[in-house]
C-alpha cells in the first residue's frame, strides 16, 4: 500500500524538491529516523520516507505517536535549509502553515488552526503533529534537518485517552479522503512556505501563522519541558524566529522557545 500511494502521489506532484525522491515503507520505527540515515548517506533535499505504520513514532519532547495502519498520513523530508540554528523554529511555523492551508482546502468550511508551535487543530482537536529534528549528516556538513508529519486523515476511533482532543478529517469532512491527491497537495504546500523562509520571505509565512493561532489574545500557560515551571500570560504572537511571545500580568512581554501551552490553570 504504501508503494502504491508514493506513486499516486508522485504522479499528481508539481514540486521542484519535496518528494522528489521518495520512498515508501509498510512499516518502520519512524520516519524522522529513515530519513536522517537517508539523509547520511546523500538524499537530497526534499526527499521524502513515507509509512502506513510507525511501531516507534513519536512527538515533541520523546512522547509516543499513535495512528492506524493504513489511514494516516506519516511522512517526513529531509532539509539542508542553511539557517543558524536559532532560525530553526521557522520551519516549523512554515509547515505548519502548509498542513494547515492543504487541511482546510479538503475540509471547508471548517477552518484549521495552530496551536504553538506544532499542532493543526480541526474544532479545537489536534489532527496532526509536526516533528523537526536536526543533526549534521555527514561529518562536517551543514545541519541536516527532517520534518516529521503525522496527519489524521481517516481515522475514525482514538484511545480513550485521546478520545476527547484528537479528531482526523474524515470525522471533520463527514467523508473518507482520498489520501495520494492530499499527499500532492501537502507536499506542494510545504514546499511554497519552506521556500519563502528560504528565500527570505519568513514576514509573510510568520503573518499567515498568526492569522491562524488558536490563542492569540488569549491567556494561557506555557509548561516548561522536563521541569515544574509554568509561566502565565496573554498570547501576543510569536517573534522573528517563531517563539511564542507572551505577555505576563505585570505587563512584561515574554519570548518563549519551547514548552506546551495549555488553557489558563
Amino acid at each position: 500500500m504504501a508503494l502504491s500511494l508514493v506513486k499516486n502521489a508522485q504522479d499528481r506532484l508539481s514540486t521542484d524538491h519535496f518528494g522528489r525522491p521518495m520512498r515508501g515503507v509498510e512499516e518502520v520505527g519512524s520516519t524522522n529516523e529513515r530519513a536522517a540515515q537517508w539523509a547520511a548517506k546523500g538524499a537530497p533535499e526534499g526527499a521524502t520516507v513515507l509509512t502506513e505504520y510507525q511501531t516507534t513514532g513519536r512527538g515533541r519532547h520523546g512522547r509516543e505517536w499513535t495512528a492506524e495502519k493504513g489511514r494516516n498520513l506519516l511522512f517526513s523530508v529531509v532539509l539542508r535549509p542553511g539557517l543558524s540554528p536559532d532560525r530553526f523554529g521557522l520551519l516549523t511555523v512554515a509547515a505548519g502553515v502548509a498542513v494547515a492551508e492543504a487541511v482546510e482546502a479538503v475540509v471547508s468550511p471548517h477552518s484549521a488552526l495552530l496551536k504553538w508551535p506544532n499542532d493543526v487543530l480541526l474544532e479545537d482537536r489536534k489532527t496532526c503533529g509536526i516533528l523537526l529534528e536536526s543533526s549534521l549528516a555527514p561529518p562536517d556538513a551543514d545541519a541536516v534537518v527532517v520534518l516529521g508529519v503525522g496527519l489524521n486523515v481517516n481515522q475514525s476511533d482514538f484511545p480513550a485517552s485521546l478520545a476527547d482532543t484528537a479528531t482526523s478529517l474524515r470525522l471533520a469532512a463527514g467523508r473518507p479522503v482520498p489520501r495520494p491527491p492530499l499527499l500532492a497537495q501537502l507536499l506542494q504546500s510545504l514546499e511554497r512556505r519552506y521556500e519563502a523562509v528560504h528565500t527570505g520571505d519568513a514576514a509573510s509565512v510568520r503573518a499567515a501563522f498568526r492569522t491562524r493561532l488558536a490563542s492569540l489574545g488569549a491567556t494561557r500557560t506555557l509548561h516548561a519541558p522536563g521541569t515544574d515551571e509554568a509561566l502565565t500570560g496573554t498570547v501576543q504572537g510569536i517573534t522573528e524566529t517563531g517563539a511564542l511571545r507572551l505577555r505576563t500580568a505585570d505587563g512584561t512581554v515574554t519570548e518563549v522557545h519551547a514548552g506546551d501551552v495549555t488553557s489558563q490553570n
